[in-house]
């Protein structure tokens, strides 16, 4: 069923003239995707048919119900919308296929900051306040937020509801301990809200997130994937902030690209641990370094310290710390970061004496475990660049993400696996796909097209003073769909190999299609979400497939969906 002229007219009427279009050139500038092989190819298989019937801004939660109630009446699709970074955001390959029309709400006009409570540290947003805006206004009460790699331009509310790893994952864990209490527009145009508010009153309080009554996080939070905009539209969550020394702004220095951010040592520090000196060549000792670091994040979790540590691979380095293409490509070639690198962070949360003495801590742990520190005196010349480019944006965890740099090296990006476990378990999963994405690449041709600094090393960031982690690989294609396709045939076939002996937790890589792929795998889950599907979203209008499609997808739509893996 088209979308017809009457819905367009009910949708002015509720949001304005001015709020709502048609016009195929602003509809047209909704249909870009980002850099990922995944909206590569989304953007090569539909070409214009990715261009939705309608824009609708509204600006206030009644609004938002008011358009949904009428998607259920004239039975058109509905996209909710953060910052529209991700590519679940835009019409997909099902919705062509439904044959209905699509309707995006953008929620611009929904960029209040509403409350900001630094006793009881949280927060509460609509969904088009950034994680920039969040962070300027926590550290003027002596708080901080999570920031993702994703940026913190992209929406904090949509970024929590959907994926939610953090440069101080650390401390904060991921999206899901981010979210406390929220309010959603479900599927059907009822309003529910969950947490502490679901009992209103004249003292509404969004400081928790259990009950009363059923508590519904666990399906609109992110921890790998959320519902992805599957289960309606979440217009105000509170999410958690965190305790900050100072300063109340970041101190930065310089414009664009050479912009610098470096906070005074009284207030944070960072470190840069090198591994010990007789494992250090990589990829001969590959595993023995990353066993070292899982071993070395333990001891940091043991000792309670820091509120940043991570393992970086020797490509996440280059990319983050070059300032341009030409920078990033002269230092891959000369293999500038010749292996991964430990990176830590402590701050004087209470007070000048307890940063010094993490400091002291972590330099003992360091020495028991035969590591190194680099340092603007390391007796290495090149470790002493290394340090000085890397330091230039360590603040950047914690500032602006700056995941955005992965795309240099070749204006695309995907995972080439990704799992949430602990974090010895992580460190298996990445010894294990490298191994097996080696494999395919050397007997079977696969990721021929790739650059060649893939399947190296892997992320490891560590949750909640150790207690999970969340870890990724890269790969990294060209932008034509053929080659982006590689990329996620590779992910594929390296998610399938870690369900093989993995626990069901793993079904938070779920999304879409991978539901009914792997699903079965996993004790059935995706019958239990098909369930929740129908439930909510019985007329299977909000963003579809996501987070599932409501029934089992026979085996030639299965087919049709994923021809690209």
């Amino acid at each position: 069923m088209a979308f017809s002229e009457i819905a367009f007219k009910a949708l002015q009427d509720i949001v304005g003239d001015e709020n709502a279009t048609t016009d195929p050139v602003l509809c047209q500038s909704y249909s870009r995707v980002q850099w990922t092989a995944d909206g590569c190819v989304q953007r090569g298989q539909l070409g214009v048919q990715m261009r939705p019937n309608c824009i609708v801004l509204p600006r206030s939660t009644e609004e938002i119900q008011a358009i949904i109630k009428l998607a259920n009446r004239y039975d058109f699709i509905f996209i909710p919308r953060g910052s529209g970074m991700i590519n679940s955001a835009f019409t997909n390959p099902t919705q062509v296929m439904m044959g209905k029309g699509v309707v995006i709400i953008d929620p611009k006009h929904m960029d209040k900051i509403l409350e900001v409570d630094k006793n009881n540290m949280y927060m509460v947003i609509e969904p088009y306040v950034n994680f920039a805006a969040c962070q300027a206004e926590a550290m003027k009460v002596g708080c901080m937020v999570a920031v993702p790699p994703a940026g913190a331009q992209v929406s904090a509310l949509a970024n929590i509801q959907w994926h939610g790893a953090y440069g101080n994952s650390w401390i904060s864990g991921l999206g899901g301990h981010q979210l406390l209490s929220f309010e959603v527009v479900l599927p059907n145009g009822e309003i529910l809200r969950s947490g502490s508010i679901a009992q209103s009153g004249a003292e509404e309080d969004w400081v928790w997130g259990d009950g009363p009554g059923p508590d519904l996080r666990g399906f609109f939070r992110g921890a790998q994937f959320g519902h992805a905009g599957g289960m309606g539209f979440v217009t105000k969550i509170s999410m958690r902030m965190f305790p900050w020394p100072g300063p109340t702004v970041f101190p930065t220095q310089g414009n664009a690209v050479e912009k610098e951010s470096y906070f005074p040592t009284d207030k944070l520090r960072w470190y840069m641990i090198d591994f010990p000196e007789n494992i250090q060549e990589y990829p001969k000792y590959e595993e023995e370094q990353l066993r070292w670091a899982c071993d070395f994040q333990y001891e940091i979790a043991k000792a309670e310290l820091a509120i940043v540590v991570q393992h970086n691979a020797k490509q996440f380095m280059w990319c983050w710390a070059a300032r341009s293409k030409e920078e990033f490509h002269k230092g891959a070639n000369e293999d500038f970061f010749p292996h991964g690198y430990n990176i830590v962070g402590c701050c004087a949360i209470t007070s000048l004496e307890q940063l010094e003495y993490e400091e002291k801590v972590l330099k003992h742990i360091v020495d028991k475990m035969g590591g190194t520190f680099l340092s603007e005196d390391s007796p290495d010349p090149l470790d002493r660049e290394r340090y000085k480019s890397w330091m230039r944006i360590t603040n950047d965890w914690i500032r602006v993400g700056h995941s955005m740099r992965l795309s240099r090296p070749s204006d695309c990006f995907h995972q080439g696996t990704a799992c949430v476990d602990s974090i010895d378990s992580v460190t298996d999963e990445i010894l294990r796909a490298n191994r097996q994405q080696r494999r395919e690449l050397k007997e079977e041709e696969k990721g021929t097209h790739l650059l060649p600094i893939s399947f190296h090393g892997g992320w490891i960031s560590p949750t909640e003073k150790g207690y999970g982690a969340l870890m990724t690989t890269d790969l990294w294609p060209e932008q034509e769909p053929e080659k982006a396709a590689e990329a996620i045939q590779l992910l594929l076939g390296s998610l399938k190999g870690m369900m093989m002996d993995k626990s069901a937790g793993l079904s938070v890589v779920l999304l879409g299609p991978a539901y009914d792929l792997l699903g079965p795998q996993i004790f059935n889950v995706h019958l239990l979400v098909k369930e929740m599907k129908k439930q909510f979203d019985p007329k299977n209008i909000s963003n579809p497939p996501y987070a599932t499609t409501p029934d089992v997808v026979p085996p030639e739509q299965l087919a049709e969906m994923t021809k690209v893996l």
